[in-house]
């Protein structure tokens, strides 16, 4: 019976997927969120330790985080960046680790002013293949950058409101505000640049805005 329900779910997928608009049941329901104390995700450290700053034409992210699970074998599938504005290209940094190269430091780029240690960075902590156990805690940066820049009406030193998206392993959302300083300081330095040599990506199968 189970191997029936089965081959009939995947062939109304199929029969959606050649363009016949039909309603599946267990695809169109709404996605259920993770309750609202499975988690603790809050900012860290002072107000400028969380940033958005002007990096070339676009925009760097640096975000203090502890994250907490509060259930066992809960697993970060992907993360997504709310934000003011929209975002046409976005992506958190690669783990350097999964990148040829001498350097071990997560950078905005090459020759980038910007380095920090990977055990600094929480960008390869958060990952699918890495569950928490019940209480543990993960603290540190979550780095990123995108192609757009910041609106004007967000002055240097000027909070900038916006969420973070925490899917589980299971598609389960999980909200969590936080609140950016604006830097502009570092406007004409040089802007991010994507490696010519990748054996993969963080959080490559989703990414809050696609091209």
């Amino acid at each position: 019976m189970k191997k029936t329900e089965f081959d009939q779910l995947a062939y109304a997928r199929r029969i959606r997927a050649a363009g016949r608009p039909i309603h599946i049941p267990e695809d169109d329901r709404e996605v259920r969120s993770l309750p609202t104390d499975a988690l603790r995700v809050r900012q860290t450290g002072s107000i400028i330790e969380s940033t958005a700053f002007d990096w070339g034409g676009g925009t760097g992210f640096k975000i203090n985080l502890i994250v907490t699970s509060r259930m066992p074998g809960f697993a970060v599938s992907h993360i997504e960046l709310g934000l003011h504005w929209k975002q046409t290209y976005f992506n958190w940094l690669e783990d350097p680790a999964e990148i040829d190269g001498p350097s071990r430091c997560y950078r905005f780029g090459v020759d980038s002013p910007f380095e920090f240690p990977r055990d600094m960075v929480l960008n390869h902590r958060l990952k699918v293949t890495q569950p928490f156990s019940a209480g543990e805690s993960a603290k540190g940066l979550l780095l990123g950058y995108g192609f757009d820049s910041i609106p004007a009406e967000f002055s240097q030193g000027k909070m900038i409101p916006g969420f973070l998206v925490l899917y589980d392993q299971f598609s389960h959302p999980y909200h969590a505000p936080i609140e950016l300083w604006t830097d502009r300081t570092t406007k004409n330095l040089r802007p991010a640049r994507a490696s010519s040599k990748r054996k993969g990506g963080l959080f490559d199968k989703r990414d809050p805005v696609k091209r």
